[in-house]
């Protein structure tokens, strides 16, 4: 399934990506292996925390492996940024012409300090590829 979104944290994300899962069976394997549930009593009461918790977030991560992202209806439903891409009819919002003042990433700045960054990038690529497409073309009708 591909993820999609129009801030681009999809592009980035983990979930379901094979080496992501193969460390997160390999962990769940090695808890079971060493049978951690049993001795982890055996630490003080401020130095533990919930080993069943843990295996069910480990299930968590290998069962949920696909998320259609905000496109597919899924992410916040007041994301602002989802809302501004919409309403403008961008595909992404490296595709907006306002992409370097805009303030709408503020709620995920502290979380994601690259988002915008990615996106600058990303919209210096196809700025590019337009580029080299344009060239190509003028290339082409000059016999």
């Amino acid at each position: 399934m591909v993820r999609e979104s129009y801030c681009g944290l999809c592009d980035d994300c983990q979930l379901g990506h094979p080496e992501f899962l193969a460390t997160v069976a390999r962990l769940r394997e090695y808890l079971d292996l060493f049978r951690v549930n049993w001795w982890a009593h055996c630490f003080p009461e401020e130095e533990s925390f919930s080993f069943t918790e843990l295996r069910r977030a480990l299930d968590w991560f290998l069962t949920h492996t696909e998320c259609p992202g905000c496109k597919g209806g899924k992410g916040l439903d007041l994301c602002p940024i989802r809302a501004c891409a919409m309403a403008r009819g961008l595909p992404h919002c490296s595709w907006c012409p306002d992409l370097e003042p805009c303030d709408k990433f503020e709620h995920l700045m502290g979380q994601f300090p690259q988002v915008k960054i990615n996106l600058r990038r990303r919209q210096l690529k196809l700025k590019a590829l337009r580029f080299h497409e344009q060239l190509a073309g003028d290339k082409g009708g000059k016999s």
